[in-house]
């Protein structure tokens, strides 16, 4: 009772701030600041990290471990009224995507006594999907405007740009105790990565559970639901009806900034990660001779 006491200002905040334009990012921090303090476990990412994919499955486990509605994708209201078992697993971005490198912080307090995952994804790769993301659902007008620029200048910009996602994932990489699961392992081994990030959050599951997640999950599955308006979540429903650009789930693969920038971007890229980011997360490509 004392911890949910706490958060009551916080969220008391969030809901007075829904009546002021520009408040968004604010909103969203007060509120996941108010959840933070309830939760078991803490899946953190970088947006565009592809993290719903990775939310998805989860929700089929805890749909057959726990009972738990698939369709909101783990949405922590629900989990705050789900059995006592079920770990309640907070998804969190830990703060606006439009900040610069210096802007981004972690308080190790703030994450002390929780199951904290960071799911990691190649910095390029998210900087290009975020650019599609904006382009096509975002309905924010500033977001959709630094998407009018061309992409290879958008991936170096000042809010959200390379160096904000490579300083965002070496400060959790760095958090004590987190389990660091990429993206890319999600697409290589699902059922592996599944498996490993059941297992971080305090989930019992067997062989079967993590089989039906992983088929429930894939891109092809996932397409067709999003289309057919299965999700309760609004983070599985496109953005605009009959337009397949605004939907949320896009190709599912990995490396696809090689395919949509030029070499010298394709370069300057990797000479950035080889020197900034830390190795530990396995991005760094070796320079060619």
């Amino acid at each position: 009772m004392i911890r949910l006491l706490k958060t009551i200002p916080m969220r008391a905040a969030a809901q007075v701030l829904r009546l002021l334009p520009g408040t968004l990012a604010l909103r969203r921090d007060l509120r996941d600041a108010a959840w933070l303090s309830e939760a078991d476990a803490v899946v953190v990412s970088f947006p565009k990290s592809g993290r719903t994919f990775v939310r998805a499955m989860l929700a089929r486990l805890y749909q057959r471990r726990f009972g738990v509605d698939e369709r909101a994708l783990l949405e922590f209201p629900a989990l705050r009224r789900a059995p006592p078992a079920a770990p309640r697993v907070l998804f969190t971005h830990a703060g606006d995507a439009m900040r610069g490198p210096q802007e981004i912080g972690v308080d190790p307090a703030g994450y002390a006594h929780k199951k904290v995952v960071l799911i990691a994804r190649h910095p390029g790769d998210i900087a290009v999907s975020r650019y599609h993301h904006l382009k096509h659902r975002s309905r924010d007008r500033a977001r959709r405007t630094l998407a009018d620029q061309p992409l290879e200048s958008f991936v170096w910009t000042e809010k959200g740009g390379i160096p904000s996602i490579v300083a965002f994932l070496n400060r959790f990489a760095a958090l004590p105790g987190v389990t660091i699961i990429r993206y890319e392992d999600f697409i290589a081994e699902p059922m592996r990565a599944l498996g490993n990030l059941a297992a971080a959050i305090g989930i019992e599951v067997g062989p079967d559970d993590i089989a039906d997640a992983v088929a429930f999950g894939s891109i092809g599955n996932l397409r067709q639901l999003e289309a057919d308006g299965y999700f309760t979540s609004a983070r599985l429903r496109r953005t605009r009806k009959g337009d397949d650009k605004s939907g949320k789930v896009r190709k599912g693969t990995s490396g696809g900034y090689r395919s949509e920038l030029p070499p010298e971007s394709i370069e300057r890229v990797d000479a950035y990660l080889r020197d900034k980011l830390d190795p530990t997360l396995g991005y760094s490509v070796p320079a060619s001779d």
